[in-house]
């Protein structure tokens, strides 16, 4: 899946500022699971995959072996794995911000696979290396760094573990992304990644934000 991602992304970076826009887009939603202590210990992820991504990767694995332009039955458990091939530096996209730094997440386990009209559905489990106090609310976002992939968070997360939780999801602001940045991007070769120019991350600029609570 990364390397289709990867591809796709560098490809078609022309040097236009429209052309730095995402061209894979993905509906994320997130279960947020805590221990019996109340500390937050793994999220659940949800990816909800466009459906020419889908019918890119579809093909790519020929998933759908009778050919009726779906992925269900017996082709499912084919598919579970689709998208479980990460490479080392890849974290999954996935940011958990409190008490003041980013907090370590270890690698995905628990991978599952659906289909949904249509669309690709990747669901996996990324713990915390440490379990985390959440008394003093933390932050979830979903983005691609170089924003090859527009993640959208398309509901507010469910809790495991706790009732006294609740979200809210903030709008991001791209207008921080200046028109020169954004054209600097869109110019990379093909071999080379904003991080390598030393450009920003402008992922984060364009990642909703999602501010949790618990307790109180």
């Amino acid at each position: 899946m990364r390397k289709i991602l990867l591809t796709l992304g560098l490809l078609i970076a022309l040097p236009q500022w429209a052309e730095a826009h995402p061209h894979i887009f993905v509906d994320a939603s997130h279960k947020l699971i805590f221990d019996d202590q109340g500390r937050l210990t793994a999220v659940r992820v949800t990816w909800d995959y466009d459906e020419m991504f889908t019918m890119l990767m579809v093909e790519d694995g020929k998933y759908d072996t009778n050919g009726d332009g779906d992925v269900t039955g017996d082709e499912l458990e084919a598919f579970r794995l689709w998208d479980a091939n990460w490479p080392p530096d890849f974290g999954g996209d996935l940011v958990i911000h409190a008490d003041g730094k980013d907090q370590a997440l270890e690698g995905p386990t628990d991978w599952a696979a659906e289909w949904h009209d249509g669309r690709a559905v990747s669901i996996h489990t990324v713990k915390l290396e440490t379990p985390l106090d959440v008394s003093k609310g933390i932050v979830l976002q979903n983005y691609d760094p170089y924003f090859y992939v527009d993640y959208e968070v398309t509901k507010t997360p469910t809790f495991e573990g706790r009732s006294d939780c609740k979200a809210k999801i903030v709008q991001p602001k791209p207008h921080q992304v200046s028109a020169k940045t954004a054209a600097a991007i869109a110019n990379l070769p093909a071999d080379q990644t904003p991080e390598q120019a030393g450009l920003p991350n402008v992922g984060q600029y364009f990642a909703q934000t999602v501010e949790i609570t618990c307790g109180g």
